[in-house]
C-alpha cells in the first residue's frame, strides 16, 4: 500500500506540473533574457536559468505536459494493438495466432531504444514519431501478456460455463475473457508508462525527440553536459525529473501487483 500512495503522489506531482505547463507557467519557456544566462537559483528564478537566460522551472514544468502527453500516447497505442493481437492469438489458435506472435517476437528480440531509434530515423525526428517508436517497441509487450492470459483463461471454469450456456466466441472473448485480464494489463502500464518516458527522454537527449526551442527533459540534460562548469545545477533539474517520474509509474505498478497477489 505504501508503493501505491507514493507512487501516486509522484506522479500527481507529475501531472499538476503538466497542467500548469499548459495553462500558465511561470515563465514563457522559450522566452530568452541573454543577460541573464546562467543565474544561479534565487527568489526570482527559483532554479535558475540556462545558457540563453531562459528559466528553468517554466522549461521543466512545460517538459513535463511533453512527457506525458508521449507517454500516454505511445503506452496507449502500444496496448490498443497489442492487446487486441493478442487476444486474437490467443483466442484462435491457428495459423493465424502462430504468424502474429512470431512477429511480436520478433519484435520483442530487438532491444527497446534499438527499435526505437531504428524507426525515428527512419520516420524523421519529433515528439510524433518517437510516440509511433516508444508505441511500437510496447506493442509485442502487451501481445505477449494479452495471448497468455487468454490462453490460460479457456480452462476457466467460467469461460467453460459460458460456452455451455450458449454464448458465442465473440461474448466469450469480450464480456468474459478480456474484463478479466484488465487488471494484469494495468499493473503493465503503469510500468510501461515509466519505460516510455525514460525512452521518451533518452531520444530528446539523442536530438529525435522533442525538438528545440521546446523543452524536454532529455534535451535539457542534453543542453546542460556543455556548461556543467559554469553552471553544475543545471543538470540535477531535469535529472530529478526524470527520475520522480520513472520512480512513480514503477512504485505504482509494483503496489498494484501487490493487491492481486
Amino acid at each position: 500500500m505504501k508503493s501505491i500512495v507514493t507512487g501516486g503522489t509522484l506522479i500527481a506531482l507529475i501531472i499538476l506540473m503538466a497542467l500548469i505547463g499548459w495553462i500558465h507557467p511561470p515563465y514563457g519557456p522559450t522566452e530568452m533574457n541573454i543577460a541573464e544566462k546562467f543565474q544561479p537559483p534565487s527568489l526570482s528564478h527559483w532554479l535558475g536559468t540556462d545558457q540563453y537566460g531562459r528559466d528553468i522551472l517554466s522549461r521543466l514544468i512545460v517538459a513535463s505536459h511533453y512527457a506525458l502527453m508521449v507517454s500516454i500516447g505511445a503506452v496507449g497505442l502500444g496496448v490498443l494493438v497489442g492487446a487486441s493481437l493478442g487476444a486474437i492469438a490467443g483466442y484462435t489458435r491457428n495459423g493465424i495466432s502462430r504468424i502474429i506472435m512470431l512477429i511480436m517476437d520478433g519484435l520483442f528480440a530487438f532491444p527497446n531504444l534499438l527499435l526505437a531509434l531504428m524507426i525515428v530515423s527512419t520516420l524523421g525526428v519529433g515528439e510524433t514519431n518517437a510516440l509511433l517508436a516508444i508505441a511500437i517497441f510496447n506493442v509485442p509487450l502487451f501481445a505477449r501478456l494479452m495471448y497468455s492470459f487468454i490462453l490460460e483463461a479457456h480452462a476457466y471454469g467460467y469461460v467453460k460455463a459460458a460456452y455451455t450456456y450458449g454464448a458465442g466466441p465473440a461474448r466469450v472473448l469480450f464480456i468474459h475473457m478480456i474484463p478479466a485480464a484488465l487488471p494484469r494489463l494495468g499493473v503493465q502500464v503503469t510500468t510501461s508508462m515509466g519505460g516510455a518516458i525514460l525512452a521518451e527522454s533518452a531520444l530528446s537527449f539523442l536530438g529525435l525527440g522533442v525538438q528545440p526551442p521546446f523543452p524536454s527533459w532529455g534535451g535539457m540534460l542534453d543542453e546542460a553536459q556543455h556548461y556543467l562548469s559554469v553552471a553544475p545545477w543545471y543538470p540535477v533539474f531535469p535529472g530529478v525529473m526524470i527520475l520522480i517520474a520513472v520512480m512513480g509509474f514503477n512504485l505504482l505498478g509494483d503496489g498494484l501487483r501487490d493487491l492481486q497477489q
